[in-house]
């Protein structure tokens, strides 16, 4: 039963966006400074100088592709620091202005080592982690990248964004009826505010008499507070048919949450790699 007791809050007080050269990791950018201005929350960036390319600049055979001419060229370590210091210098400036405009604290450090785990190690001390979906898409096709993919297994809130994406999109939530699930559709109403749209509710149960009354107790407390939603009923809990319902919404937020299988590490990444949309892991 729904309630409003502390517990069901997603308390947000750090969140910690990864920075990097790619377009993606700016959409999350952009994303992690709304949620900050309106979770009034601590704005904290991360810029990691990758060492294994470092290393790779220092071996007398690479070399890197130029683009557009794909003209071949051979690596230098001291340039490639060069480039690190001024992309970090570019993510610490993209920081500043973001966090001015929405008025919120903020802090930025660069860090040298390898980029999952000196994004997770930096996760630990956050509330929410906000990264771009993939650093540099090599394909058209944009799945989901290793950093992201490690950070959807966390014990952490992971906000998951890419080039062109926002968050005033609708919002659609899964629901279970978990305290988890609770926690999602809390914050799902936070972001329905931000985007001034009602939610789209998905219930994920075995059978339809079990949906109903989780839709009863969902419609009680949206009028205790001011919002309105859509219910869908996903009867067969399978990644596809979630990610057909998600993709057939062409613009939207999925937030989820909840202690259903298709919401464990596994099954996240599967629907990551078969849907575009800003994702929203509720932990």
């Amino acid at each position: 039963m729904m309630t409003d007791s502390k517990e069901h809050e997603l308390a947000i007080q750090r969140i910690l966006v990864a920075l990097d050269a790619s377009t993606h990791s700016l959409a999350a950018l952009e994303a992690a400074a709304k949620l900050a201005s309106s979770l009034h929350a601590e704005l904290i960036g991360i810029f990691v100088e990758d060492e294994n390319l470092l290393h790779l600049a220092g071996l007398p055979f690479s070399h890197e592709l130029q683009s557009p001419t794909a003209k071949r060229t051979p690596m230098d370590s001291d340039v490639m620091e060069h480039q690190l210091h001024l992309q970090a210098a570019q993510a610490r400036w993209a920081l500043e202005n973001a966090a001015q405009k929405a008025e919120v604290s903020w802090s930025f450090q660069t860090i040298r080592g390898q980029v999952t785990p000196s994004v997770l190690s930096a996760a630990l001390s956050a509330d929410l982690v906000a990264l771009g979906r993939v650093s540099r898409p090599l394909h058209a096709r944009r799945r989901l990248g290793s950093t992201a993919r490690a950070a959807s297994e966390m014990e952490r809130s992971v906000l998951i964004m890419q080039q062109g994406s926002s968050l005033t999109y609708p919002v659609l939530v899964t629901y279970d009826g978990s305290a988890a699930a609770q926690q999602a559709l809390t914050a799902a109403a936070k972001l329905a505010r931000l985007s001034g749209d009602k939610l789209d509710v998905l219930l994920i149960t075995d059978e339809y008499e079990q949906a109903k009354p989780l839709r009863d107790e969902i419609v009680t407390w949206l009028e205790e507070h001011d919002l309105t939603a859509e219910f869908r009923w996903l009867p067969e809990t399978s990644v596809e048919k979630l990610a057909e319902m998600v993709q057939s919404r062409k613009e939207c937020i999925l937030v989820l949450g909840g202690d259903n299988p298709l919401l464990e590490a596994g099954a996240i990444q599967d629907l990551l790699d078969k849907t575009d949309c800003p994702v929203l892991l509720v932990r």
